[in-house]
């Protein structure tokens, strides 16, 4: 337990029955699959710096699950064993850093070094699997 941080999740949702759950989840268009599932997702520590509010957060991101490629979402059909393997990647730090004094764009910083400055929170995730 830490004191005075907050946890958070990071979900995958399956659907045994044909529910349809919306995707109101925030978890991306589901996937289909058949048999036994092998989920592996590469996570990348992501610390965001909020000079406004003076709060620093850290948060593990495994790609924009609005996007069904990194979708955590599965429609599935005949499983019977799911196995989930998250691949941390603790050494490859993303940090996001907002303007000092605002308003004004985001700093990304990729482990890396390169610096781009946006305006999604979003780091791009192709770039970081390249990096492994």
């Amino acid at each position: 337990m830490v004191k005075g941080k907050e946890v958070f999740a990071t979900n995958y949702i399956f659907d045994f029955d044909d529910y349809g759950f919306s995707d109101g989840y925030g978890t991306g268009k589901a996937k289909e699959s058949r048999g036994d599932l092998h989920i592996k997702t590469d996570f990348f520590p992501r610390i965001f710096i909020n000079h406004m509010f003076e709060k620093t957060s850290l948060r593990f991101f495994g790609g924009d699950t609005d996007y069904e490629k990194w979708s955590r979402r599965y429609k599935l059909q005949d499983t019977e064993k799911i196995l989930i393997e998250p691949i941390m990647h603790m050494n490859k730090i993303i940090i996001l850093e907002s303007p000092n004094p605002p308003p004004g764009m985001i700093t990304l910083t990729y482990p890396d070094g390169s610096v781009e400055k946006t305006q999604p929170m979003e780091p791009d995730y192709e770039k970081l699997l390249s990096m492994k």
